[in-house]
């Protein structure tokens, strides 16, 4: 080792020593109250652990802690916006140390990003001429903090530390997904959901489900945790059957879609068979499970839920103004239905509120990057993976949520670029 790469090995782990020695001292010196010893610890292992304690949060760890802890509404959005925002400033700090904006600024070259800020932008622009301020607002709010945050923090990772950077994100992800699919067959709070929808967490089910199924294809595709295949499955098996129980059928319907699409994808010339054989234990376990328990009777129902009612107004709404939408917020305004306040279809939803701007961009934020996959001579590594993610999400925005709520989408678009940025530098 030459003299000057012994002063940057010297430089980065005095950095991280102090960053650690400062949380501890923070909360060293106000042992009294405990809370602050806790935060301070807190910080030095985000500080480490940026990607992974990101991702953890992403993948299921806020929901998990907020509703474990009986926080409201107001105390969850706090804890939104630190363990969001605070992970992704460590990153941003890695990024100026080790000189990494150059790597950054490669997420430049793909369409979605300006889909993202665009979105953002857009959404900004036409808050003014909401006819449902208030929901306008949060939307707005929970967009900057959330969808923004998931989209870049795979960028900053991957930028900084290249493939293994985005895989400690990823890795975090899954163990957020993992947590949240123990507490449900531990804390056994399924046992009432026949008489209450939001028995585990005190949550919305669709919205669990989602994480959950995030969390299959990551156990199915990715190489999270050097586990054999047989435990992979395992542990895919037993978040299928919590979908199941949490009466999902969007989400259960995107995964079966996502399990094809990905596990059919080639690579090679060989296919991938675990996520294949995923689909047929998936459907035995939600025929087996709505046949003979008292949990989701109507799983395999084909009856309208009052969405073509909506989707209706939505159209009816956007002819009125095509070209800059009703404003942010507004279709909360023209609800058919009290209390629901979005179509239930992400891109009517833009539509709607943003016109035909609001239309391309949110479709560029799903097909631009699937078709690079697709049609790209050079197969990204990891590609079935980033295409399951997407199919997945896209599938989900299609019938459930609203903006904010299909986060995921971004995140999955995130992974995606990504994986192009690094696959183009290890060819450099």
């Amino acid at each position: 080792m030459n003299t000057q790469n012994l002063k940057i090995y010297l430089k980065d782990r005095y950095f991280l020593l102090a960053a650690s020695l400062m949380g501890l001292v923070v909360g060293i010196a106000q042992v009294k109250r405990p809370f602050y010893l806790a935060a301070g610890i807190t910080a030095a292992i985000t500080f480490l652990m940026a990607p992974e304690v990101l991702g953890f949060f992403i993948g299921g760890g806020l929901y998990l802690t907020g509703r474990t802890l009986s926080l409201g509404y107001e105390e969850l959005y706090v804890l939104n916006i630190g363990s969001f925002l605070f992970p992704l400033y460590c990153l941003l700090i890695f990024l100026l140390l080790y000189k990494k904006a150059g790597a950054f600024t490669a997420v430049l070259r793909y369409w979605e990003f300006w889909a993202v800020l665009g979105l953002g932008l857009l959404m900004l622009a036409r808050l003014p001429d909401s006819l449902f301020v208030e929901y306008g607002v949060q939307k707005t709010k929970y967009y900057l903090v959330n969808n923004l945050v998931v989209f870049f923090a795979p960028v900053l990772a991957s930028a900084v530390w290249g493939t293994r950077g985005l895989y400690r994100f990823l890795r975090g992800v899954f163990l957020g997904g993992l947590a949240l699919t123990a507490y449900f067959w531990l804390g056994k709070s399924y046992l009432d959901l026949p008489s209450n929808v939001y028995a585990v967490l005190n949550f919305n089910p669709i919205e669990l489900s989602r994480l959950i199924g995030l969390f299959v294809l990551l156990a199915l595709f990715g190489r999270m945790i050097p586990f054999p295949s047989p435990v992979m499955f395992s542990l895919a098996a037993a978040a299928g059957t919590a979908m199941v129980l949490l009466n999902a059928r969007g989400p259960a319907l995107a995964l079966v879609i996502a399990l094809l699409f990905g596990g059919s994808w080639s690579v090679r010339r060989k296919f991938r068979l675990l996520p294949l054989l995923a689909v047929p234990m998936f459907l035995l376990l939600a025929v087996y499970i709505s046949s003979n328990y008292w949990f989701s009777p109507d799983f395999f129902s084909m009856e309208d839920t009052g969405r073509l009612q909506l989707y209706q107004t939505a159209l009816a709404s956007l002819a009125q103004n095509p070209a800059l939408g009703a404003g942010t917020g507004s279709y909360a305004y023209f609800s058919p239905v009290p209390e629901i306040y979005y179509p239930h279809n992400l891109f009517l939803e833009s539509a709607v509120e943003l016109g035909f701007p609001g239309l391309a961009l949110s479709l560029m934020l799903v097909f631009a990057p699937l078709s690079r996959l697709m049609f790209e001579k050079k197969r990204v590594k990891d590609a079935a993976m980033a295409g399951a993610l997407l199919t997945f999400c896209f599938v989900n925005a299609m019938i459930s949520g609203d903006i904010p709520g299909n986060f995921l989408l971004w995140l999955s678009a995130g992974v995606t670029a990504s994986l192009a940025m690094v696959s183009a530098e290890d060819i450099q």
